[in-house]
């Protein structure tokens, strides 16, 4: 009967068993847990991860068959034949001395990438400062030129500039012995060299006699433009060389300054210094100003205060927020036939960017934005009276008062939104930045740095959603003439409806056009849920005429920085910074950015620089050396970079020196990835042993209890140590036990 018992309660003790060791497999997660917790945190103050210098290499290509972007190309060398050659009807530049980069600008501190190529140079390539080969004989240019290199023509003669500085030449001074500007051609935008023109400066309004000659400099102006290609060269650019022609003059007058022949009254402004380091952000050559008792760079502004009269009628570029005020007419008591007696414009405040002080009053006769571009419209919005930021290309008149007189034809207005027309229209693709692409290129920098990158971001992904819309249009469309050619082969007797021997039939080939149509569309359909997943740099690669002038977001790591200064006549001289960024889908080949303006402590030194995303237009694809070939890789003009690193790669940085050691963003970093300190780790760590020691115990336990009960199964009874005299008597008596059974 112990036998039956035992058996019995056996499957009992199985069931409890299992819960037993379910409960001890639960017991060793949580073991398992905190140790791995423990161990994470006593390494977190010594080492990071290795794979954050590891950067993953993502693929264009989708997987299923059916490929929407196939991977990118290997590159191959472009060869001359390749590289398309200028239209019939615009005139090759000819070739300019190419400068180098200076020693000190190339970052050494990473020698597995080659060195970036600065999109402005022709003469340094990655592999070592090599002079890069020209793609043919007329492509390359250099917008970024030394001192004295030859500049885009003009229609003034070579030798002009050397002369236009003031010299020992007689003819050249005037009756007190002072050098006579007004002589003194300098661009093809000049109005009326050596002419006396009659204006009071320093006094406000104008009277008869100034309101004629302002009629007159006003049809001059006009003029110019239509009569400036006749003046210069056959091959000359004639739009760069207007273009380039207004910010000739303000660098000439620079150069005198820098020379001592040209002096600048520092009593006629008191307006705070841009150049200050709580500001540092200069736009144009009117923003330096100083109310120092020494002036440390040239101003226009106080150019054209102190001189009015060497710039009547010179071309000048002004940049601010301009507010029109109303219309100003002007009546011409003197016409030829076929010019008008009345002439309109709007007068407008010119003011700084950073101060708001006045710069200049303006006369314009119409503005574009990017909404008209090559249509100029007179619709002012004068009745809300809203400051616009612009840039201004006129003449300067007269000294009104303490600010200058300027008139435009058409003013610029600068939005978020770049002048794609203008990008497409004059910039050509595959090349090097030439220089008569240099005025657009510049420009397109500082409206970009001027305007908001937010709403630069937010343009950038309607663009994406558009263009993704338009690639699922267009792959409908595609369906739907596949079917319809399918249909003709079957109904004309190509094709059959059953598959025969080596040749499939209809049903088969449409059956997989419908699987490649749902694979497609499906694939659109997540690139418009999640805009991120649409492989955007190669569609920029593959199809740059869709995408060239507009703006384009792309996020990445950045494997290079390199800092030179920008073009003294057209960027005053203002650090550039370019980066390569390299994105998931752009299979290690890299995107070119150029840019202004910087993160603060962005580690320009590093080998490797996370999460970096950057808007910009997208300008050209622009041509660089690397392994003895030519290669293509998309060229971007930013206003503004944004960095938003985890704070572990902030650690690493900071331990490989990029990030100084007092820097907020370290400071940061560390109370974000703060270790446990050492009391913490003792009991985390005694706690662990008291439950592994518990478990321990219990599992011993356990086993003990389960060897005990298995041997009392397995024993078999003596029958022969049982008494027949113990079970003889009647159950009545009280001395014999009964047996239960």
């Amino acid at each position: 009967m112990m036998t039956s018992t035992l058996m019995e309660s056996a499957p009992h003790t199985n069931s409890g068993r299992r819960s037993q060791q379910r409960v001890l497999c639960v017991i060793l997660s949580l073991l398992g847990t905190l140790t791995a917790i423990c161990g994470a945190a006593f390494c977190a103050s010594s080492s990071l991860l290795a794979d954050e210098r590891r950067p993953s290499r993502g693929s264009a290509t989708i997987s299923g068959g059916d490929e929407l972007f196939p991977p990118l190309p290997d590159f191959p060398s472009l060869n001359d034949d390749e590289v398309p050659r200028s239209r019939p009807s615009e005139p090759e530049p000819r070739a300019l001395p190419r400068p180098r980069i200076r020693p000190e600008t190339r970052d050494s501190s990473a020698p597995r990438f080659p060195p970036a190529l600065d999109p402005l140079d022709n003469d340094t390539d990655p592999d070592g400062g090599i002079r890069l080969q020209p793609l043919d004989e007329d492509a390359p240019f250099s917008p970024r030129r030394p001192s004295g290199s030859v500049r885009p023509s003009t229609g003034i003669d070579p030798d002009a500039e050397r002369r236009v500085l003031p010299g020992e030449n007689a003819d050249d001074l005037t009756t007190d012995g002072a050098f006579n500007w007004s002589l003194q051609p300098v661009s093809v935008a000049d109005i009326e060299i050596g002419k006396e023109w009659n204006f009071s400066h320093g006094k406000p309004n104008l009277s008869e006699s100034e309101e004629d000659n302002y009629v007159e400099l006003i049809r001059a102006a006009l003029a110019r433009r239509t009569l400036a290609p006749s003046q210069l060269p056959e091959n000359a650019n004639v739009t760069s060389a207007w273009e380039t022609a207004f910010y000739r003059y303000a660098e000439v007058r620079r150069q005198a300054w820098e020379n001592g022949k040209v002096q600048l009254s520092a009593s006629l402004p008191e307006l705070s210094d841009p150049n200050d380091k709580a500001t540092r952000r200069v736009i144009s050559t009117t923003d330096h100003s100083s109310d120092l008792p020494q002036i440390k760079n040239y101003s226009l502004q106080l150019d054209m205060q102190s001189h009015p009269r060497d710039f009547v009628g010179r071309p000048v570029v002004l940049y601010g927020m301009f507010t029109p005020l109303g219309p100003k007419e002007l009546q011409a008591r003197r016409t030829l036939e076929g010019e008008e007696r009345l002439i309109t414009l709007q007068r407008g405040i010119l003011r700084n960017f950073l101060t708001q002080e006045m710069i200049a009053m303006v006369d314009a006769i119409s503005y574009v934005d990017p909404q008209s571009q090559n249509q100029p419209s007179s619709a002012w919005p004068i009745d809300k009276r809203v400051a616009m930021p612009v840039m201004v290309k006129g003449w300067f008149v007269k000294l009104w008062q303490r600010q200058p007189l300027v008139f435009s034809d058409v003013v610029r207005v600068l939005t978020p939104r770049p002048y794609d027309e203008y990008v497409r229209d004059h910039v050509r693709s595959r090349r090097k930045v030439n220089d008569d692409e240099s005025w657009l290129y510049h420009e397109t920098l500082r409206q970009l740095q001027l305007t908001s990158s937010k709403v630069q971001a937010s343009i950038a992904a309607e663009e994406q959603k558009i263009r993704v819309q338009k690639l699922l249009v267009n792959m409908v469309e595609k369906a739907g003439a596949d079917r319809i050619v399918l249909e003709n082969q079957f109904r004309g007797g190509m094709l059959s409806k059953a598959d025969t021997p080596g040749k499939e039939g209809y049903e088969t080939k449409l059956r997989r056009l419908e699987r490649q149509i749902g694979f497609r569309k499906s694939k659109y359909l997540e690139h418009q849920r999640n805009p991120e997943t649409f492989p955007l740099f190669v569609d920029v690669f593959q199809n740059p005429d869709q995408w060239q002038g507009r703006l384009v977001t792309l996020r990445g790591h950045v494997r290079r920085v390199i800092t030179y200064n920008g073009d003294s006549t057209l960027f005053n001289g203002q650090p550039l910074h370019e980066l390569w960024l390299f994105t998931e889908d752009s299979q290690n080949n890299p995107a070119v950015i150029v840019t202004p303006s910087l993160p603060k402590e962005f580690p320009v030194g590093s080998e490797l620089i996370d999460s970096v995303t950057v808007t910009g237009c997208f300008f050209k694809m622009y041509v660089y050396r690397s392994q003895q070939e030519n290669r293509l890789a998309p060229l971007l003009l930013a206003g503004h970079v944004s960095w938003n690193p985890s704070a572990k790669h902030i650690l690493t940085l900071a331990k490989d020196g990029h990030i100084r050691a007092n820097s907020p963003l370290l400071a940061q970093a560390k109370s974000e990835t703060r270790p446990i300190s050492d009391t913490l780790v003792l009991f985390l760590g005694f706690l662990t042993l008291l439950v592994t020691m518990t478990v321990w115990g219990r599992v011993q336990r356990d086993r003990r209890e389960r060897r005990r009960l298995l041997s009392l199964v397995d024993e078999r009874p003596d029958f022969h140590q049982t008494s027949q005299d113990r079970f003889s008597g009647p159950f009545a008596d009280p001395r014999i036990e009964p047996t239960r059974g």
